[in-house]
């Protein structure tokens, strides 16, 4: 059993980044690096969906995997847990695009740094503006968050009142708990990193090249271990108004400022009120 736990996940993440090549392919999105025609062109292919799938394993179907076992957060020594965890999965992801990119682009007559943004989605249209883009994003983030947890609300009470309200889960995750308690400095740029860092990825570089759907589950299962269904409602919500808000705008920075703003909100203010920190 416990092989299969580890086996399923590595397996999934390898036909999803397959998955995700294939999809790539056929929405004419390949990088010129991965053609069959370029130098080493199979072999850059091969070795950016083999990188792709073991984040994918790691940081998405692994932690899938674990559903129905014993949490082992209860083992965690937080008192001595280092802050620079937290950032240790958006590192490894950025390392991961880096490849991608470098694979895809790297000697094929490219400048990284006018194709990097639009591969990404960073790159604004005509007429628009870096501080207009935003500064929308941050207004949706004010009122995703109070429309999201107004529908996180709504389905709680109509779960509660038909299945009794004592069923309901009260307690917050002890990791977002222990974020809560941190450094206010350290909590903003929990939130920067988790707004700028997950956007790329899932908006930028994922949505276009796997579609919304893809994109969207893969978010939501990239934060299974909160293990509260209400909360991965919040994140299912708000993973979709990102999406359409990157196709309304044509880039992602409404959406890592709506991510940030939202991040924030929650760490700096709902937490610390639910628990009594500051």
């Amino acid at each position: 059993m416990n092989l299969l736990r580890f086996l399923l996940p590595l397996l999934a993440g390898g036909v999803c980044a397959w998955w995700i090549d294939h999809s790539t392919a056929a929405r004419g999105l390949l990088p010129p690096g991965f053609a069959a025609t370029a130098p080493s062109g199979h072999s850059r292919r091969i070795t950016a969906m083999a990188l792709l799938g073991l984040f994918l394993w790691m940081g998405v179907f692994a932690v899938v995997g674990q559903v129905g076992l014993p949490s082992g957060i209860d083992e965690i020594d937080f008192e001595n847990l280092s802050p620079l965890r937290l950032f240790a999965t958006h590192a490894v992801l950025l390392v991961v695009l880096a490849s991608w990119l470098s694979l895809g682009y790297w000697h094929c007559g490219h400048d990284a740094g006018t194709l990097v943004p639009g591969q990404l989605g960073l790159r604004t249209r005509t007429g628009q503006s870096l501080p207009r883009e935003i500064g929308l994003g941050l207004g949706a983030g004010v009122l995703l968050w109070a429309g999201v947890l107004a529908a996180v609300l709504i389905a709680a009470l109509v779960v509660g009142a038909a299945s009794g309200f004592e069923n309901l889960p009260t307690e917050e995750p002890k990791m977002i708990l222990w974020i809560g308690g941190l450094p206010v400095l350290l909590r903003l740029m929990v939130s920067l990193s988790a707004g700028v860092v997950e956007e790329i990825f899932f908006r930028g570089f994922l949505m276009p090249r796997a579609g919304l759907v893809t994109s969207n589950v893969l978010f939501v299962l990239a934060h299974m271990t909160y293990g509260q269904p209400f909360l991965l409602l919040g994140v299912a919500l708000l993973s979709v108004a990102f999406s359409y808000l990157t196709l309304w705008r044509g880039n992602i920075w409404p959406a890592i400022a709506a991510h940030f703003l939202f991040d924030a909100i929650q760490l700096l203010l709902v937490v610390p009120a639910a628990t009594g920190a500051t």
